[in-house]
């Protein structure tokens, strides 16, 4: 671990903050919450990308989902901008790791949290251990990968999530659905072109005619609601818009209406004025369908730093850290009526 992390600060200062770490063994697991740390600090040294093409042991995923999912969400949490792409791990895979041009590492064996490993700085065998590591994470299948904004809006992957039937829906931000008619009519008037116009007359038809009607659970801090409602800001389909107070209580009023009405609308709000664990306190916006997890972190740019896994395992992996989190408790859940008394 030593060597990886003295090789990442390298990195850092030779490559302008722009950071490529590979690796085609389980290095969450053999690196522990080291690696989580490490990522911490780089975002805290000022990295402003970091792409990672990484491996994980699907059994390993399925016996501890937690440790799995909460350094996921850290690392895309923390970081103002990370591409991370994560492959099923192929046994037979020789152990690699591969920091930019400047580090390659091969693991020989590793015991009781001892690592032998052979290591070198030339270029050409660097590039050798490149174009291997690409060849395997590239041939395996994908558990998780980074979508570009432009990717989402083509393949309308926000609005299949807001149209299934079931929908669990963690907001580390405004909580960006299920608008008032009129609000989404004002949305798709100032809209910046008409590709968007036309996304979001979509979105307000989904919103009408299936989210209404879905089983969702639904997950916001109390800080978030709270700063919601002062500052009116949220987005909305990779665009911020600025809400007015009114439209803001008109958008809650409408959501409690709805709960109303579908006994099967759950929200829950997170009291994080208590002590929170630290994975849960920086986690980004989970979206969960019942084919698909999103994991977007907007504190930039809206889907600017968004993931999505379709891969079974993944995601189920998540429904069940959701389902733990609903069950602490911090997590409250409000009745229509409650959700009224922000106002």
């Amino acid at each position: 671990m030593s060597l990886t992390h003295a090789a990442c600060h390298q990195a850092f200062s030779l490559c302008d903050g722009d950071i490529s770490i590979m690796a085609t063994f389980d290095l969450f697991q053999l690196y522990g919450k080291g690696f989580q740390r490490l990522m911490e600090e780089l975002h805290d040294m000022g990295a402003k990308c970091i792409k990672l093409k990484l491996a994980i042991s699907l059994e390993a995923l399925e016996k501890n989902y937690y440790f799995y999912t909460t350094t996921i969400l850290n690392i895309i949490g923390c970081l103002d901008f990370v591409e991370m792409s994560i492959a099923c791990l192929k046994p037979e895979s020789p152990k690699l790791l591969v920091i930019d041009r400047l580090f390659c590492l091969q693991v020989l064996w590793a015991f009781d949290g001892d690592i032998g490993a052979a290591f070198s700085m030339q270029e050409r065998v660097i590039k050798k251990f490149t174009d291997i590591c690409c060849q395997v994470t590239d041939s395996s299948e994908k558990l998780l990968d980074s979508a570009e904004p432009e990717s989402l809006k083509r393949t309308n992957v926000q609005l299949d999530s807001y149209s299934d039937r079931r929908q669990w829906l963690f907001f580390n931000e405004s909580p960006a659905l299920l608008f008032p008619a009129d609000i989404m009519d004002v949305f798709v008037e100032r809209a910046e072109d008409k590709d968007y116009g036309r996304y979001l007359e979509k979105l307000k038809n989904v919103f009408e005619k299936r989210t209404c009607r879905s089983h969702i659970d639904l997950v916001i801090y109390s800080s978030m609601l709270n700063k919601y409602l002062t500052d009116g800001k949220v987005s909305v389909g990779n665009c911020f818009w600025q809400l007015s107070q009114e439209q803001v209580y008109d958008h809650l009023r409408h959501i409690s209406d709805i709960m109303k009405s579908n006994q099967q609308f759950r929200l829950y709000l997170i009291r994080d004025t208590v002590v929170l664990s630290e994975e849960l306190r920086k986690a980004p916006s989970i979206f969960l369908d019942t084919y698909s997890v999103n994991i977007e972190n907007s504190k930039n740019r809206a889907n600017a730093n968004y993931h999505i896994s379709t891969y079974p395992k993944m995601r189920d992996a998540f429904q069940k850290f959701y389902e733990d989190m609903v069950r602490q408790s911090y997590c409250m859940e409000l009745t229509a009526e409650d959700l009224l008394r922000y106002l």
